[in-house]
């Protein structure tokens, strides 16, 4: 047998470090205004996009109570409250969007909906009273979060987040620029913004700012979002960039730039040298020094840094494997000083034991040879889900592990050595109580899926990516089935897991090829889900249809398609026209979201119009029927008041409800269309100015996908019916 492998002084990471590495924010240095601005987009702009649901795992590392781990704490009332209990009132927790997301109405459109460094834990109550009121001081105490202040238009937070709330509002300004089928977005001097792409007001948040600067607690969260995201928002790093760009700011005549260690792995007990660009426009530095400690708050430590020209470079006494150290960079030129964002550097083990191979631990049996005893093992990791990640060690039954370990957050592809006790959990083999965890690399390819039919999971699949393919849903009811629904192919049934980390809803009947990595608890077997393509509907025959035109901004439209889209016949320009004189300019497929197609369109008036598509293909090539959609484009004048349009349930057997709050009394046309563009239901109903609740009887028509239209005479909107 193959048992034991040995690798000696190898050099590794150690546990995931966290805060912004060395040259993170090279290029910025010498600039303000937009050109400040943009060069901050270029370095945080394309992030890896998590599902708006994640957000509720993250938020229990990111917004953590520092004192009950096992809570968060309420962005607005300040109340630490447990990090499992949402619900839709009182103190239950909401996912509150700071930059108010029907401020450009990107509800759904990623990744604007689920940026994390936007979503905060919030008290559903307060979270409704703050609505999407502008930022601005004023007002009367909120009753359940009394520091905070509000009016008809306008939200004051309390004292302790104020810089919190501004910096989040100027990142997603900085973030999103418009380009990559994205929203633009701007902050403004005044308040009613809404339902613009904007958000106000400016000179509150400049002040807001300065008065409360970053915290301990701000930078673990700008920390744990990037182990995410891998983007930070740069405001907290340095809060002086908001003045710069949008206060008063001046810039400082010294710039510290392109700061870089002199090797990439650092070296235990050997000394480093650090180097940088620093010049001044006003005269010569005269001093530049090092101050370094082993926390971002304790830079007590100094090393003299050597004029070399332009460059300065400081020699950093040698430490110890496993020391995380903290510096900044600190110049003077007789009259000016300046210092550099905070940055860091890890250390890294040295890895001198034995490794088991996975395939040893599992032992080609039920029970692992090595129940009872502590190993090391390595992997690449295929699956985090917050409380526990999955490694396999190449391609094939026998070659995956399941970690148990709490607050680690490995991302998928990462190379890691971990060593813990393994045990045989209810009948799955695990590793738990780790003593050591070692990064090797990222972004490593994952082993292929061993594809399986779904009644043919045994003891060897355990833990490594499994695919089946041509598998019915039988059982789509998974929140009541602890969010599992079922499968077959023919073969027997299968669980299909909805995690923290992504959800799918499936349509019973319907044809999927679902991978994951296979677990097994509670005598199930299951695929766990980890993001949307591991879940594509086979079998598909059909074009892809509209299912939904929004207008965002009058000279930009958002066009939803109900699958993925081919790019080429999505962006030709020759598949798409407008009537009433509308140009269209440009034409770009979203980078992430390829249903989504984004129109520039010469400015649109208040009107009602009509979309005509044609010839779109999805990705395997159906071509979709011409199809004409209507919509109209209102500019502030909306239908119904934000966030007070509820549509339930989804989906729907027997009847489906339609919750509204209006703006005025109307005449409100209900229809019902099928994917063919035919009306099956139409009524008129009279809509008071205010709350109104309407039914309508379903249970006549067949399961399936459907598009619910609901129109006035000065406004469109449309939306995705599910019947089973």
């Amino acid at each position: 047998m193959n048992k034991i492998i040995t690798i000696l002084s190898i050099l590794l990471f150690s546990s995931s470090v966290f805060s912004q590495l060395t040259g993170y924010y090279d290029g910025v240095e010498g600039k303000q205004g937009d050109d400040l601005k943009s060069s901050l987009h270029n370095i945080i702009k394309g992030h890896t996009v998590f599902s708006y649901h994640s957000a509720k795992y993250i938020f229990k590392l990111s917004d953590a109570d520092p004192d009950n781990p096992d809570n968060v704490i309420q962005v607005y009332t300040g109340f630490s409250h447990d990090n499992s209990d949402y619900g839709t009132g009182g103190l239950t927790l909401n996912r509150e969007h700071v930059w108010a997301k029907s401020h450009g109405n990107f509800a759904d459109w990623l990744p604007m909906y689920s940026d994390v460094h936007n979503l905060k834990p919030s008290a559903a109550a307060v979270n409704s009273a703050k609505g999407n009121k502008d930022f601005d001081n004023g007002g009367i105490p909120n009753d359940i979060a009394t520091n905070c202040y509000y009016t008809d238009s306008t939200w004051e937070a309390r004292d302790e987040v104020k810089g919190d709330i501004a910096r989040i509002i100027f990142y997603m300004a900085t973030r999103y620029e418009g380009g990559d089928g994205e929203i633009d977005l701007e902050v403004v001097n005044n308040n009613h913004s809404y339902p613009n792409a904007q958000h106000g007001k400016l000179t509150t948040l400049v002040q807001w700012n300065q008065m409360d600067p970053p915290d301990d607690f701000e930078r673990n969260r700008n920390n744990v979002i990037e182990s995410f995201q891998n983007n930070r928002n740069p405001f907290i790093d340095n809060p002086e960039w908001i003045d710069l760009i949008w206060g008063d700011g001046t810039l400082n005549p010294i710039s510290i730039d392109n700061i870089s260690l002199e090797t990439e792995i650092v070296v235990s007990n050997t000394p480093l040298q650090i180097s940088a660009e620093i010049v001044s426009s006003s005269g010569n530095v005269s001093e530049a020094k090092i101050l370094w400690g082993s926390t971002y708050n304790d830079l007590v430590n100094e090393v003299p840094m050597s004029d070399m020209g332009n460059y300065f470079i400081g020699e950093m006494p040698g430490q110890p494997e496993g020391a995380t150290i903290f510096y900044r960079i600190y110049a003077d030129d007789g009259t000016n000083q300046k210092s550099s964002v905070v940055y860091n550097f890890y250390v890294p083990k040295i890895f001198t034991g034995e490794l088991v191979s996975i395939y040893d631990i599992q032992g080609q049996q039920e029970d692992s040879p090595y129940s009872g005893q502590v190993v090391s093992t390595t992997g690449v990791v295929t699956g985090n889900f917050g409380t526990s990640y999955f490694i396999q060690n190449g391609t094939g039954l026998w070659n995956g592990l399941f970690i148990y370990e709490s607050g680690r957050n490995p991302s998928i592809g990462d190379s890691v050595i971990v060593t813990g006790e393994i045990s045989e959990y209810y009948g799955k083999t695990e590793m738990s109580n780790l003593t050591d965890y070692y990064f090797i690399s990222s972004n490593n390819q994952l082993p292929e899926p061993v594809v399986s039919e779904t009644g043919s999971i045994e003891e060897g699949h355990e833990s490594i990516i499994v695919k089946v393919t041509g598998a019915t849903c039988t059982d789509e009811n998974y929140q009541s089935n602890y969010y599992m629904w079922k499968v077959n192919d023919g073969s027997g049934s299968l669980n299909i897991h909805n995690t923290n980390i992504f959800e799918y809803n499936p349509i019973k009947g319907f044809v999927y090829d679902i991978q994951g990595p296979m677990n097994y608890d509670f005598d199930e077997w299951k695929i766990e889900l980890r993001y949307e393509n591991d879940v594509i509907s086979s079998q598909d025959l059909n074009g892809p249809v509209v299912i939904e035109v929004i207008p965002v901004i009058s000279t930009n439209i958002r066009v939803m398609f109900d699958e993925q889209v081919e790019a080429a016949s999505g962006e030709d320009m020759n598949n798409y026209s407008i009537d009433k004189g509308v140009i269209i300019e440009s034409i770009s497929q979203h980078s992430f979201n390829k249903a989504q197609v984004n129109l520039t369109v010469s400015s649109m008036i208040d009107d009602s119009y009509i979309l005509t598509v044609k010839n779109v293909r999805d990705l395997i090539g159906n071509i979709m029927s011409d199809q004409e959609f209507e919509f109209s484009f209102v500019g502030v004048n909306e239908l119904f008041t934000d966030d007070k349009l509820d549509i339930y349930p989804i989906p729907s057997t027997n009847k489906v409800n339609i919750s509204l709050e209006s703006k005025e009394e109307m005449t409100l046309k209900i229809k019902i269309l099928d994917m063919n563009g035919r009306t099956i239901y139409q009524k008129d109903e009279n809509i008071n100015s205010g709350s109104n609740k309407l039914s309508i009887d379903i249970s006549n028509y067949k399961a399936g996908t459907y598009l619910l239209s609901l129109s006035s005479r000065n406004a469109h909107n449309n939306h995705k019916l599910l019947i089973k």
